[in-house]
């Protein structure tokens, strides 16, 4: 499934569980990264940390089609976190090329003065 093909309630989910992936990188001064899957363990301790659900959502633990074809047990895939987290810096850099381009409009502005 896609990022933009999940319900509101599915990309804020998919929103918290990457803000909170940041917030344990900061905490435990490990570099950020996101991963294809994650544990279902994992899944549920950052449901309840960072997006206010008690147990993993239905539609991540439940779904035999996030499970790895590797063999790996209790584990599930999340792509849509990684597409996420693409949009993300994908608008970070959007934003640097905007800041970059209106520094040297000021830069050029001033020049011309």
């Amino acid at each position: 499934m896609k990022y933009d093909d999940l319900k509101p309630r599915q990309q804020d989910w998919i929103q918290k569980f990457y803000e909170g992936l940041q917030n344990e990188a900061h905490e435990l001064e490990e570099p950020f990264e996101v991963r294809d899957a994650y544990t279902r363990h994992y899944i549920r301790y950052m449901s309840s940390k960072y997006c206010d659900m008690e147990w993993g959502p239905a539609w991540i633990v439940k779904d035999k089609s996030r499970v790895p074809d590797d063999g790996r047990i209790g584990v599930y895939l999340i792509p849509e976190l990684q597409e996420y987290a693409d949009l993300r810096d994908a608008e970070r850099h959007d934003q640097a090329v905007r800041d970059f381009e209106e520094d040297r409009a000021t830069a050029d502005s001033m020049s011309m003065s």
